[in-house]
């Protein structure tokens, strides 16, 4: 199954851009007068919009840098790309130039041009072509597996990892169908990764990396993390120091958290669960997670 992403940029390649933008707008406002439950049409563009704004947002960058709380109701019914991205432009903008997007998270052009990037040269390694590239910011794409990088030894000074390691070994057809590297081979794959991405850090440099954390989780097409398999990511890369933040989500948004407030998160995964009627007296969740309801975020450095 083509992802979210992949079939709006289709959608978008047959259109013109001015009709493209009216049918964002209809989306969007269609959204906003909504209960803004997950996944519902004018999602995307409504994250897009908020993420946007909390790119640029300076205060808010130094608060996830200073590991400060978040604002009350942050991110309210949004996934966990409104916590991963300013935590990694938050970490890696007072790095040195080389900057490596290793999964391709990072792949807006406003997110691309913010303040935290726009002077990096900045690389993106993903398995199959995006539905848009930004080559014409200067940035450069790459096509491989995160297990195998074909980058020479202490290449970059920085590298962000978001939502990308949980599928090392899992099934990715739906991302890139018919591409051998996608198909299922061994979760325990996600160390192979790991430590690619330390080879090609240079020394000091720091590795960001994100994914889903709490109980452990087999989903097929991806893991989540618990504290066990966290230890054991920490301990391939074995950084000289590492720094680490959990968030948790909240029916009211998301904020700071610990691992052991987040050890007995469940994943809501939208392939397979639904989302409960407001009226509904049945055990599906009422909190409207867009995903994880935990996220591990490490600062690993060589």
């Amino acid at each position: 199954m083509p992802s979210v992403i992949t079939i709006a940029s289709r959608i978008k390649g047959s259109v013109s851009k001015t009709a493209w933008d009216a049918i964002k707008r209809k989306r969007l406002a269609s959204y906003l007068k909504s209960d803004r439950r997950p996944w519902r049409e004018g999602y995307d563009e409504y994250r897009e919009q908020r993420l946007n704004k909390v790119v640029n947002d300076e205060s808010l960058l130094e608060d996830f840098a200073n590991n400060r709380q978040l604002p009350p109701g942050y991110a309210y019914r949004l996934d966990a790309r409104l916590i991963e991205i300013p935590w990694v432009l938050s970490r890696v903008r007072t790095a040195g130039d080389r900057f490596l997007d290793a999964g391709s998270a990072l792949n807006y052009d406003f997110v691309l041009t913010s303040a935290s990037l726009k002077q990096k040269q900045t690389t993106i390694v993903t398995l199959a072509p995006e539905g848009q590239a930004f080559w014409q910011l200067g940035v450069s794409y790459v096509f491989g597996d995160l297990r195998d990088l074909d980058f020479r030894d202490d290449r970059f000074d920085s590298v962000a990892c978001v939502s990308t390691i949980e599928h090392i070994g899992m099934d990715n057809t739906m991302y890139a169908e018919g591409l051998k590297i996608a198909q299922r081979s061994d979760p325990g794959e996600f160390i192979l990764a790991v430590k690619e991405l330390k080879r090609v850090l240079k020394p000091g440099g720091v590795l960001c990396i994100s994914f889903p954390f709490g109980r452990y989780e087999n989903h097929g097409w991806f893991q989540q993390f618990d504290s066990e398999l966290v230890d054991v990511l920490i301990e391939s890369f074995n950084p000289a120091h590492h720094n680490e933040n959990i968030f948790q989500y909240y029916p009211d948004g998301w904020q700071r958290s610990t691992r052991e407030a987040c050890k007995d998160c469940e994943f809501f995964d939208v392939h397979t669960s639904k989302y409960a009627d407001p009226a509904s007296t049945t055990d599906y969740p009422k909190d409207y997670p867009a995903g994880e309801r935990g996220l591990a975020c490490l600062e690993l450095v060589k």
